[in-house]
């Protein structure tokens, strides 16, 4: 199994009203994505971040499958411009020990077929995460 985890401060001019748009914009992630089995949208407690996301697929497949479906493409494309901090990262029990270098070109992949979101995903202010920093 992976947990794919999105951790989000937004900036301080983002209004609530696109903040919560964002937020609906993940849970319609969860909500629509087969590969999905299981997601929590929410708050984000105890770390220096507001808001996090945590989606569950089986394997790379099913990684591969949520990082390039329609509605992640459509919350990259609503929220990364209000987001001031994001940390993207994938916690997995497959003690595979060439799994990480696996998810990264997993990243990479989806970055050129989508070059507009390694873009959008480089201007933001403060970000770690898979796939962009190469």
């Amino acid at each position: 199994m992976l947990y794919h985890i999105n951790r989000a401060t937004m900036k301080a001019t983002a209004t609530p009203e696109q903040i919560e748009a964002a937020l609906e914009s993940w849970r319609e992630q969860g909500r629509s994505n087969p590969a999905i089995k299981s997601f929590i949208v929410g708050r984000d407690h105890g770390g220096d971040y507001e808001y996090s996301a945590v989606f569950v697929v089986e394997d790379l497949d099913g990684l591969f499958a949520y990082l390039t479906h329609p509605t992640t493409y459509q919350t990259d494309h609503l929220g990364l411009n209000l987001v001031e901090r994001l940390e993207i990262f994938d916690v997995s029990d497959d003690d595979d020990p060439e799994l990480d270098a696996k998810i990264q070109e997993l990243h990479r992949r989806r970055n050129e077929l989508a070059p507009e979101v390694a873009g959008m995903l480089a201007d933001v202010p403060a970000y770690s995460g898979s796939g962009v920093n190469d």
